[in-house]
C-alpha cells in the first residue's frame, strides 16, 4: 500500500495516510480534513497506457493484413487501401501516450522523456506515411 506524506493544515504536525484516505483526523490536535484522492489522477495514465496499445496494436494490424489481402486481390495497389489502418492506429497510440505524458507532467513527475520521444516518433512516421501516399516530397 502507497502513503501519502503530508502535514496537518492546524498543528503542522506531520503525517503519514494511506494513498485512497478521503478524511484524515490529526491524532495531534484531533482536526479533520479532507485531502485531494491522487488515484484520480493516476487512472488517467492507466487510461492513456489502455489506448496507447490499443492504437499499437491497430498499427501493427496494417503489417498482418498485407500479406493476407495482397494473396486475395490481384491488384499491386493493395497497401494503398489498407492505408488509413497506420494512419488511425498511430493517431490512437498518439493521444493514448498524450494522456500519459499530461498525467505525468501534471502529477508533478517531470520525467516525460520517454513520452515525448515517441510522440515525436509517431508524428515523423505519420509524416512519413503521408510522404509516401501523396508522392509530396517538399521538392518544388
Amino acid at each position: 500500500m502507497d502513503f501519502i506524506y503530508g502535514s496537518c493544515p492546524e498543528c503542522e504536525t506531520k503525517l503519514r495516510s494511506p494513498q485512497d484516505a478521503i478524511l484524515i483526523r490529526c491524532p495531534t490536535c484531533k482536526n479533520e480534513f479532507q485531502v485531494s484522492n491522487p488515484i484520480n489522477k493516476t487512472q488517467l495514465y492507466f487510461i492513456g497506457k489502455r489506448i496507447f496499445f490499443i492504437g499499437l496494436l491497430v498499427f501493427l494490424s496494417y503489417f498482418v493484413l498485407i500479406p493476407i489481402v495482397s494473396i486475395a486481390m490481384s491488384d499491386r495497389l493493395v497497401f494503398l487501401y489498407l492505408i488509413p489502418i497506420p494512419l488511425l492506429g498511430s493517431i490512437v497510440a498518439l493521444v493514448g501516450l498524450t494522456l500519459m505524458a499530461y498525467d505525468k507532467f501534471s502529477n508533478g513527475d517531470r520525467m516525460v522523456v520517454v513520452e515525448l520521444i515517441v510522440i515525436g516518433f509517431i508524428l515523423v512516421s505519420i509524416f512519413g506515411f503521408y510522404q509516401t501516399v501523396s508522392g509530396f516530397n517538399g521538392i518544388v
